[in-house]
Protein backbone atom coordinates (compact mmCIF):
# COMPACT_ATOMS: atom_id res chain seq x y z
CA UNK A 1 0.00 0.00 0.00
CA UNK A 2 1.22 3.61 -1.07
CA UNK A 3 1.28 6.33 1.73
CA UNK A 4 -0.06 8.38 -1.17
CA UNK A 5 -3.23 6.08 -1.69
CA UNK A 6 -6.04 8.23 -1.59
CA UNK A 7 -9.22 7.18 0.51
CA UNK A 8 -12.17 9.93 -0.99
CA UNK A 9 -13.97 11.49 1.39
CA UNK A 10 -17.79 12.82 1.91
CA UNK A 11 -17.42 15.98 -0.25
CA UNK A 12 -16.86 19.68 3.14
CA UNK A 13 -17.19 16.83 5.68
CA UNK A 14 -14.60 18.53 8.91
CA UNK A 15 -12.68 17.42 11.39
CA UNK A 16 -11.00 20.13 13.72
CA UNK A 17 -7.78 19.98 15.72
CA UNK A 18 -7.34 22.16 18.04
CA UNK A 19 -4.27 22.58 20.00
CA UNK A 20 -4.10 24.65 23.38
CA UNK A 21 -1.55 25.26 26.09
CA UNK A 22 -1.78 24.58 29.68
CA UNK A 23 -0.50 27.97 32.05
CA UNK A 24 -0.16 27.85 35.86
CA UNK A 25 -3.34 29.83 37.25
CA UNK A 26 -0.37 31.58 39.95
CA UNK A 27 2.15 32.20 37.69
CA UNK A 28 0.21 32.21 34.80
CA UNK A 29 3.66 30.69 32.72
CA UNK A 30 3.36 27.82 30.39
CA UNK A 31 3.52 24.53 32.93
CA UNK A 32 4.39 20.76 31.73
CA UNK A 33 1.01 19.47 32.87
CA UNK A 34 -0.45 17.77 30.22
CA UNK A 35 1.07 14.64 31.35
CA UNK A 36 -0.75 14.52 34.29
CA UNK A 37 -3.65 16.25 33.35
CA UNK A 38 -4.21 13.80 30.62
CA UNK A 39 -3.37 10.89 32.78
CA UNK A 40 -6.09 12.38 34.97
CA UNK A 41 -8.85 11.92 32.05
CA UNK A 42 -7.39 8.34 31.01
CA UNK A 43 -6.64 10.00 27.34
CA UNK A 44 -5.38 7.81 24.94
CA UNK A 45 -3.15 8.37 22.05
CA UNK A 46 -5.64 8.29 19.51
CA UNK A 47 -8.18 9.79 21.60
CA UNK A 48 -9.79 13.34 21.08
CA UNK A 49 -7.43 14.29 23.78
CA UNK A 50 -3.48 14.10 23.33
CA UNK A 51 -0.06 15.10 24.22
CA UNK A 52 1.47 17.32 21.91
CA UNK A 53 5.32 18.23 20.82
CA UNK A 54 5.55 20.05 23.91
CA UNK A 55 4.66 18.89 27.46
CA UNK A 56 2.59 22.41 28.22
CA UNK A 57 -0.10 21.41 24.85
CA UNK A 58 -3.04 19.37 24.90
CA UNK A 59 -4.56 18.55 21.21
CA UNK A 60 -8.24 18.57 20.84
CA UNK A 61 -9.12 16.75 17.72
CA UNK A 62 -12.80 15.64 16.86
CA UNK A 63 -14.29 12.91 14.00
CA UNK A 64 -15.40 13.67 10.74
CA UNK A 65 -18.34 15.86 10.79
CA UNK A 66 -21.02 16.98 7.71
CA UNK A 67 -21.97 20.54 9.88
CA UNK A 68 -19.81 22.98 11.85
CA UNK A 69 -22.52 22.78 14.28
CA UNK A 70 -21.61 19.23 14.96
CA UNK A 71 -17.92 19.56 15.15
CA UNK A 72 -18.11 22.52 17.36
CA UNK A 73 -20.50 20.53 19.79
CA UNK A 74 -17.61 17.97 19.98
CA UNK A 75 -15.00 20.54 20.68
CA UNK A 76 -17.14 21.86 23.40
CA UNK A 77 -17.90 18.42 25.51
CA UNK A 78 -13.89 17.97 25.21
CA UNK A 79 -13.14 21.23 25.98
CA UNK A 80 -15.34 21.15 28.87
CA UNK A 81 -13.63 17.77 29.84
CA UNK A 82 -10.16 19.07 29.61
CA UNK A 83 -10.72 21.93 31.89
CA UNK A 84 -11.44 20.40 34.71
CA UNK A 85 -8.99 18.22 34.87
CA UNK A 86 -6.51 20.96 34.55
CA UNK A 87 -8.29 22.68 36.91
CA UNK A 88 -7.83 20.03 39.16
CA UNK A 89 -3.89 20.35 38.66
CA UNK A 90 -3.69 23.86 39.06
CA UNK A 91 -4.05 24.88 35.55
CA UNK A 92 -6.36 26.84 33.10
CA UNK A 93 -6.35 26.09 29.23
CA UNK A 94 -4.93 29.15 27.31
CA UNK A 95 -5.82 28.96 23.84
CA UNK A 96 -3.71 31.84 21.45
CA UNK A 97 -1.09 30.86 18.61
CA UNK A 98 1.34 31.89 20.96
CA UNK A 99 2.37 32.59 25.28
CA UNK A 100 2.90 36.44 25.81
CA UNK A 101 6.15 35.78 28.11
CA UNK A 102 7.12 32.20 28.50
CA UNK A 103 10.59 31.43 27.16
CA UNK A 104 11.11 28.51 24.54
CA UNK A 105 14.29 27.38 26.38
CA UNK A 106 12.06 26.96 29.80
CA UNK A 107 9.50 24.68 28.26
CA UNK A 108 10.09 20.68 28.13
CA UNK A 109 10.17 18.75 25.01
CA UNK A 110 7.77 15.42 24.84
CA UNK A 111 9.81 12.60 23.96
CA UNK A 112 9.39 10.42 21.19
CA UNK A 113 10.69 9.24 17.74
CA UNK A 114 8.73 11.91 15.56
CA UNK A 115 9.41 14.61 18.15
CA UNK A 116 13.25 13.46 18.51
CA UNK A 117 13.28 13.99 15.22
CA UNK A 118 12.26 17.25 14.71
CA UNK A 119 14.16 18.20 17.51
CA UNK A 120 17.46 16.94 16.16
CA UNK A 121 16.63 18.03 12.84
CA UNK A 122 15.44 21.64 13.50
CA UNK A 123 17.89 22.32 16.02
CA UNK A 124 17.47 26.16 17.36
CA UNK A 125 14.53 26.67 15.09
CA UNK A 126 12.98 23.32 16.06
CA UNK A 127 13.27 24.73 20.01
CA UNK A 128 11.58 27.56 19.07
CA UNK A 129 8.34 26.10 18.39
CA UNK A 130 6.66 27.38 21.34
CA UNK A 131 3.56 27.90 19.04
CA UNK A 132 -0.18 26.38 18.81
CA UNK A 133 -2.18 26.29 15.77
CA UNK A 134 -5.94 25.38 14.75
CA UNK A 135 -5.68 22.26 11.22
CA UNK A 136 -9.13 22.19 9.94
CA UNK A 137 -9.38 19.10 7.23
CA UNK A 138 -12.54 19.45 4.39
CA UNK A 139 -13.42 16.34 2.87
CA UNK A 140 -12.43 15.57 -1.26
CA UNK A 141 -14.42 13.26 -2.59
CA UNK A 142 -12.15 13.16 -5.78
CA UNK A 143 -8.69 13.15 -5.66
CA UNK A 144 -8.35 14.81 -8.83
CA UNK A 145 -9.58 17.75 -7.28
CA UNK A 146 -7.11 17.90 -4.13
CA UNK A 147 -4.05 19.92 -5.33
CA UNK A 148 -6.38 22.53 -6.61
CA UNK A 149 -8.11 23.02 -3.43
CA UNK A 150 -4.73 23.02 -1.91
CA UNK A 151 -3.43 26.02 -3.89
CA UNK A 152 -7.24 27.54 -4.18
CA UNK A 153 -7.08 27.59 -0.12
CA UNK A 154 -3.52 28.52 -0.19
CA UNK A 155 -4.30 32.13 -1.76
CA UNK A 156 -7.59 32.48 0.12
CA UNK A 157 -5.86 31.77 3.70
CA UNK A 158 -4.99 35.11 3.99
CA UNK A 159 -8.42 35.84 5.03
CA UNK A 160 -8.67 32.88 7.68
CA UNK A 161 -5.00 33.81 9.19
CA UNK A 162 -6.79 37.79 9.34
CA UNK A 163 -9.80 36.35 11.11
CA UNK A 164 -7.97 33.91 13.69
CA UNK A 165 -4.25 35.71 14.38
CA UNK A 166 -3.34 35.36 18.02
CA UNK A 167 0.44 35.61 18.74
CA UNK A 168 1.01 38.99 18.81
CA UNK A 169 3.91 38.95 21.99
CA UNK A 170 6.41 36.06 22.16
CA UNK A 171 8.88 35.88 24.85
CA UNK A 172 8.11 39.05 26.82
CA UNK A 173 7.65 41.17 23.65
CA UNK A 174 5.43 42.51 21.18
CA UNK A 175 6.44 41.52 17.79
CA UNK A 176 4.53 43.46 15.66
CA UNK A 177 2.99 40.75 14.52
CA UNK A 178 -0.05 39.77 14.64
CA UNK A 179 0.58 36.28 13.85
CA UNK A 180 4.09 35.54 15.12
CA UNK A 181 3.69 31.88 14.87
CA UNK A 182 3.11 32.09 11.20
CA UNK A 183 6.59 33.32 11.23
CA UNK A 184 8.46 30.98 13.19
CA UNK A 185 6.06 28.16 11.91
CA UNK A 186 7.51 28.84 8.48
CA UNK A 187 11.20 28.44 9.56
CA UNK A 188 11.01 24.41 9.27
CA UNK A 189 12.42 23.07 6.06
CA UNK A 190 8.98 20.87 4.73
CA UNK A 191 6.41 24.12 6.21
CA UNK A 192 5.37 27.45 4.67
CA UNK A 193 3.10 27.76 1.56
CA UNK A 194 2.79 25.15 -0.62
CA UNK A 195 5.00 24.77 -4.35
CA UNK A 196 4.10 24.71 -7.59
CA UNK A 197 2.63 21.20 -7.72
CA UNK A 198 -0.17 21.50 -9.77
CA UNK A 199 -1.86 18.03 -9.73
CA UNK A 200 -1.55 14.65 -8.06
CA UNK A 201 1.02 13.67 -10.88
CA UNK A 202 3.15 15.69 -9.64
CA UNK A 203 2.38 15.26 -6.06
CA UNK A 204 3.38 11.87 -6.46
CA UNK A 205 6.88 12.52 -8.25
CA UNK A 206 7.65 15.51 -5.69
CA UNK A 207 6.53 12.72 -2.64
CA UNK A 208 9.21 10.55 -4.43
CA UNK A 209 11.95 13.11 -4.28
CA UNK A 210 12.20 14.27 -1.36
CA UNK A 211 11.26 10.69 0.53
CA UNK A 212 14.34 9.56 -1.61
CA UNK A 213 15.96 12.56 -0.23
CA UNK A 214 15.43 11.84 3.43
CA UNK A 215 13.67 15.11 3.72
CA UNK A 216 10.64 13.33 4.66
CA UNK A 217 9.66 9.95 5.56
CA UNK A 218 5.56 9.98 5.22
CA UNK A 219 3.22 12.48 3.71
CA UNK A 220 2.52 13.76 6.98
CA UNK A 221 5.72 15.31 7.45
CA UNK A 222 5.08 17.60 4.52
CA UNK A 223 3.88 20.53 7.02
CA UNK A 224 2.82 22.87 4.10
CA UNK A 225 0.04 25.79 5.12
CA UNK A 226 -2.10 23.86 3.26
CA UNK A 227 -2.03 20.37 2.55
CA UNK A 228 -3.12 16.79 0.87
CA UNK A 229 -4.30 14.52 3.32
CA UNK A 230 -4.30 11.35 1.55
CA UNK A 231 -4.79 9.22 4.12
CA UNK A 232 -8.43 10.97 4.97
CA UNK A 233 -9.53 11.72 1.73
CA UNK A 234 -9.13 15.94 2.57
CA UNK A 235 -6.71 19.11 2.56
CA UNK A 236 -5.72 20.26 5.48
CA UNK A 237 -5.80 23.97 6.40
CA UNK A 238 -2.89 24.47 8.53
CA UNK A 239 -1.87 27.94 8.45
CA UNK A 240 -4.09 29.39 10.77
CA UNK A 241 -3.32 30.68 15.16
CA UNK A 242 -5.02 28.75 17.45
CA UNK A 243 -8.66 31.07 18.17
CA UNK A 244 -9.36 31.06 21.82
CA UNK A 245 -13.12 30.65 21.55
CA UNK A 246 -15.27 28.13 20.21
CA UNK A 247 -17.14 30.63 18.40
CA UNK A 248 -14.22 31.52 16.33
CA UNK A 249 -13.46 28.13 15.95
CA UNK A 250 -16.89 27.72 13.82
CA UNK A 251 -16.59 30.91 12.28
CA UNK A 252 -12.79 29.36 10.99
CA UNK A 253 -14.91 26.11 10.65
CA UNK A 254 -17.60 27.70 7.97
CA UNK A 255 -15.45 29.95 6.23
CA UNK A 256 -13.24 26.67 4.85
CA UNK A 257 -16.03 24.88 4.75
CA UNK A 258 -17.29 27.63 2.35
CA UNK A 259 -14.67 28.25 0.44
CA UNK A 260 -13.87 24.85 -0.18
CA UNK A 261 -17.50 24.49 -1.61
CA UNK A 262 -16.86 27.59 -3.98
CA UNK A 263 -13.88 26.22 -4.88
CA UNK A 264 -14.70 22.72 -5.92
CA UNK A 265 -17.87 24.56 -7.82
CA UNK A 266 -15.26 26.77 -9.92
CA UNK A 267 -12.99 24.04 -10.17
CA UNK A 268 -16.19 21.69 -11.65
CA UNK A 269 -17.70 24.91 -14.09
CA UNK A 270 -14.56 26.12 -15.24
CA UNK A 271 -14.79 28.66 -13.47
CA UNK A 272 -11.42 28.60 -11.28
CA UNK A 273 -9.91 32.08 -9.00
CA UNK A 274 -8.37 34.48 -11.99
CA UNK A 275 -4.57 33.64 -11.33
CA UNK A 276 -2.44 35.51 -8.78
CA UNK A 277 1.04 35.79 -9.47
CA UNK A 278 3.38 33.70 -6.64
CA UNK A 279 5.72 36.44 -5.59
CA UNK A 280 2.29 38.17 -4.37
CA UNK A 281 0.55 34.97 -2.50
CA UNK A 282 3.64 35.29 -0.85
CA UNK A 283 3.41 39.03 0.25
CA UNK A 284 0.31 38.74 0.84
CA UNK A 285 0.98 35.67 3.34
CA UNK A 286 3.35 37.53 5.04
CA UNK A 287 1.40 41.13 4.97
CA UNK A 288 -1.33 39.51 7.04
CA UNK A 289 0.83 38.12 9.71
CA UNK A 290 2.14 41.64 9.91
CA UNK A 291 -0.86 43.49 10.24
CA UNK A 292 -3.79 40.71 10.27
CA UNK A 293 -7.11 42.66 9.97
CA UNK A 294 -5.11 46.14 8.87
CA UNK A 295 -3.54 44.48 5.81
CA UNK A 296 -3.76 45.49 2.64
CA UNK A 297 -3.72 42.32 -0.05
CA UNK A 298 -2.73 41.61 -3.22
CA UNK A 299 -5.62 40.19 -5.92
CA UNK A 300 -5.92 39.74 -9.81
CA UNK A 301 -7.26 43.45 -9.29
CA UNK A 302 -4.98 45.09 -7.26
CA UNK A 303 -4.53 46.10 -4.13
CA UNK A 304 -7.66 45.53 -1.61
CA UNK A 305 -7.73 46.56 2.70
CA UNK A 306 -8.45 42.96 4.34
CA UNK A 307 -11.72 44.20 5.49
CA UNK A 308 -13.01 44.93 2.46
CA UNK A 309 -12.09 41.74 1.51
CA UNK A 310 -13.58 39.99 3.90
CA UNK A 311 -16.76 41.83 3.47
CA UNK A 312 -16.79 41.08 -0.28
CA UNK A 313 -15.76 37.17 0.18
CA UNK A 314 -18.66 37.12 3.37
CA UNK A 315 -21.22 38.30 0.89
CA UNK A 316 -20.15 35.87 -2.26
CA UNK A 317 -20.61 33.16 0.42
CA UNK A 318 -23.39 33.94 2.22
CA UNK A 319 -25.37 31.98 0.30
CA UNK A 320 -23.08 28.32 0.72
CA UNK A 321 -23.51 28.88 4.18
CA UNK A 322 -27.37 28.98 4.33
CA UNK A 323 -27.49 26.15 2.60
CA UNK A 324 -24.72 24.46 4.53
CA UNK A 325 -26.64 25.55 8.31
CA UNK A 326 -23.42 27.55 8.97
CA UNK A 327 -24.82 31.32 8.25
CA UNK A 328 -24.12 32.65 12.24
CA UNK A 329 -20.61 31.67 11.96
CA UNK A 330 -19.79 32.81 8.72
CA UNK A 331 -21.58 36.15 9.72
CA UNK A 332 -19.04 36.19 13.16
CA UNK A 333 -16.61 37.23 10.74
CA UNK A 334 -17.85 40.76 10.25
CA UNK A 335 -17.77 41.09 14.48
CA UNK A 336 -14.72 40.05 14.35
CA UNK A 337 -13.70 42.67 11.01
CA UNK A 338 -15.41 45.77 12.80
CA UNK A 339 -14.32 44.74 16.69
CA UNK A 340 -10.70 42.68 16.01
CA UNK A 341 -9.33 39.54 16.23
CA UNK A 342 -7.78 37.80 18.88
CA UNK A 343 -4.18 39.74 18.40
CA UNK A 344 -6.30 43.31 18.77
CA UNK A 345 -7.86 42.57 22.17
CA UNK A 346 -4.50 41.06 23.57
CA UNK A 347 -2.51 44.65 23.02
CA UNK A 348 -5.64 45.91 24.56
CA UNK A 349 -5.48 43.12 27.44
CA UNK A 350 -1.62 43.99 27.69
CA UNK A 351 -2.12 47.76 28.77
CA UNK A 352 -2.60 46.30 32.92
CA UNK A 353 0.69 43.83 31.76
CA UNK A 354 1.18 40.41 30.21
CA UNK A 355 -0.02 38.65 32.89
CA UNK A 356 -3.33 40.32 31.90
CA UNK A 357 -3.09 39.25 28.68
CA UNK A 358 -2.88 35.69 30.02
CA UNK A 359 -5.64 36.12 32.46
CA UNK A 360 -7.97 37.88 28.95
CA UNK A 361 -7.29 34.71 26.92
CA UNK A 362 -8.03 31.88 29.47
CA UNK A 363 -11.62 33.88 30.54
CA UNK A 364 -12.30 34.06 26.79
CA UNK A 365 -11.97 30.02 26.15
CA UNK A 366 -13.85 29.50 29.76
CA UNK A 367 -16.53 32.03 28.84
CA UNK A 368 -17.73 30.78 25.45
CA UNK A 369 -18.02 27.31 27.26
Amino acid sequence: MSPLDFTPSARGSLGVEWEVALVDTSTRALAPGAPATLARLGATKDGPLRGEYLTCMVELVTGVHATVGAAVAELRGDLERLSGAADAEGLAVYAAGTHPFSRAADVEVERGPSYDTVAERNAWWGRRMLICGTHLHVGVPDRDLTLPLVHGLTRLSPLLLALTASSPFFEGEDTGFDSQRTMLFQQLPTNGLPPDVPDWAAFESYYEQVSAAGMVSSPSEIRWDVRPAPKFGTVELRVTDTSPTLTEIGCLAAWTQCLTEHLIVGEQTGTPLPPLAPWFVHENKWRTARYGLEAEVITADGPVPMRELVASWHARLAPLAERLGCRDDLDHALTLSAHGNSATRQRAAAHSGLLGVVDAVCAETKEDL
